[in-house]
């Protein structure tokens, strides 16, 4: 089974590298849909239900902050990342109080991985690994 990923961002040719990034790095990440503005992550959200989420701040129609707030609540066991140039400790804030896992700057690919590999063990992925269908797909217990 594939860890499956949306990945939001309304600058097409980023979306594209972002997507070649996750299937160059594990085999098992599947991008099951991309979005190029916030509605239409929240629709394709609801739609495939994805393990994880990367969202763009600046995008058309709904932010990346309040798309994100709506998937954390009809998703809660899908961690979502914050992707975007404008990273600072103000908007790590703001994404934390809305359910984002982390913010992570766009320069920083290598970041990006980071911290899917990190939510995707925080919810029993092993290292961007699925987890065996005995294990749950939730959040880990405390």
């Amino acid at each position: 089974m594939s860890v499956r990923i949306l990945i939001a961002d309304d600058h097409d040719l980023l979306r594209g590298a972002i997507a070649e990034l996750l299937r160059r790095t594990c085999d098992n990440w599947e991008v099951c849909c991309e979005a190029a503005d916030g509605g239409a992550a929240i629709q394709k959200a609801s739609e495939f239900k994805p393990d994880l989420v990367i969202l763009d701040v600046l995008m058309p129609v709904r932010d990346g902050i309040s798309a994100g707030r709506e998937i954390h609540t009809a998703l809660p066991n899908a961690p979502i990342l914050l992707y975007t140039i404008l990273a600072s400790p103000a908007l790590e804030a703001d994404a934390k109080r809305a359910g984002f896992h982390a913010v992570v700057p766009k320069y920083n690919a290598a970041a990006l991985i980071t911290a899917i590999r990190s939510a995707l063990s925080r919810r029993g992925f092993s290292s961007g690994q699925p987890p065996s269908p005995s294990q749950p797909r939730g959040p880990l217990p405390s």
